[in-house]
């Protein structure tokens, strides 16, 4: 359904500007001089941008497939490319059967969905209103419209609060009229862009097995960016995980943690512990120290260590040579997202 082939996208400079600087007009000598200054600024371009790099995917018909990596590391880039919306700078591909340098004919096989642009909604209308109207602007008949409608409130939840307005309704249900919308059109590839960002945990899971069920069965391909993969772990059939705009590695869930067989992930919060002083064991092979601000001074700790019987014992011995307690120690397996945030960071830098 979709193939990239070594893709890269480079954007030019950004020009320097005076935006948020206040400019006196108080006269024609001022408004020259500081016109002058203006166009003095924004005649030095920066350096060009690197977002993506030789990136190559096969994606299948059918396939829910996650797109994961840190903030910054090309994900939005390769989407909007894949939507249409980007060109890409190098490579070629196809989405859905149209290549690359089609960008308008591949847009009317694409439901792209950043749920961070609610701004779009009409705010003078209902929840329902906007998903309908998104329908008739796209071209369906007006009991076609009503009929998808009703379909997509049910699917996101929002049947309930259908006649609100869009300011009574919270960033979250907004989100969820945006999503709701891009249901309406069956499209073969349905993409979204951080499809769960400010929802609670119910609707959620309701989002979540949404991409992972009802959307599959009509016969469509998702992909899902996100920048936690314990959102997607459960959903995805496979995933690709990107970082400074490469593409690092591509497989199912179980084959991307296969790669951290042999290691355990230890999770601490200690109180009043300092740098620890003692040598970090041999046992001990990555660790993450996150500082919580407050009274408390409780320090949240995520360790990477083999797995052997005495690993345990070696991190938490280590971590309190700086003195303080351990408030909570939890030891689980290895998951995706470790994978994302952990051993694939040291790879990145070889």
């Amino acid at each position: 359904m979709i193939r990239l082939s070594g893709i890269g996208k480079t954007f030019p400079g950004a020009e320097l500007s005076l935006r948020g600087t206040k400019l006196v007009t108080q006269g024609p000598a001022l408004w020259v001089r500081n016109l002058a200054r203006a166009v003095r600024l924004t005649a030095s371009p920066g350096a060009p941008v690197r977002a993506l790099e030789d990136v190559t995917l096969n994606i299948a018909a059918g396939e829910v497939f996650g797109i994961l990596g840190p903030n910054g590391s090309g994900k939005t880039t390769l989407v909007k490319i894949m939507a249409g919306l980007l060109r890409p700078t190098e490579g070629a591909g196809a989405v859905a059967g149209v290549e690359m340098n089609h960008p308008q004919a591949i847009r009317r096989r694409v439901s792209y969905v950043s749920t961070t642009g609610w701004m779009g909604l009409e705010w003078a209308l209902t929840a329902e209103e906007n998903i309908r109207f998104f329908g008739l602007l796209s071209g369906m008949s007006g009991a076609l419209a009503k009929t998808r409608t009703d379909e997509a409130l049910r699917d996101v939840g929002l049947m309930q609060d259908r006649h609100k307005a869009v300011s009574e309704l919270s960033n979250g249900m907004r989100q969820r009229v945006i999503l709701a919308r891009a249901l309406l059109l069956r499209t073969p590839v349905v993409l979204l862009d951080e499809p769960t960002v400010g929802l609670d945990p119910i609707h959620r899971d309701q989002v979540l097995a949404l991409v992972r069920e009802t959307l599959p069965a009509r016969g469509q391909t998702v992909i899902v960016v996100d920048h936690q993969a314990d959102a997607l772990e459960t959903i995805v059939d496979r995933a690709a995980i990107l970082a400074g705009g490469r593409l690092l590695r591509a497989g199912t869930p179980a084959e991307l943690v296969s790669g951290l067989e042999g290691v355990r992930v230890l999770e601490m919060v200690t109180r009043g512990s300092g740098e620890p002083r003692a040598a970090i064991p041999p046992q001990v092979q990555e660790v993450e120290r996150i500082e919580r601000p407050g009274p408390l001074g409780l320090t949240q700790w995520r360790l990477t260590v083999a797995d052997r019987s005495d690993a345990l014992e070696a991190a938490l011995h280590w971590v309190l040579s700086g003195g303080g307690q351990a408030v909570q120690v939890a030891e689980r397996a290895p998951r995706l997202a470790d994978v994302v945030t952990g051993r694939l960071r040291r790879e990145v830098s070889r």
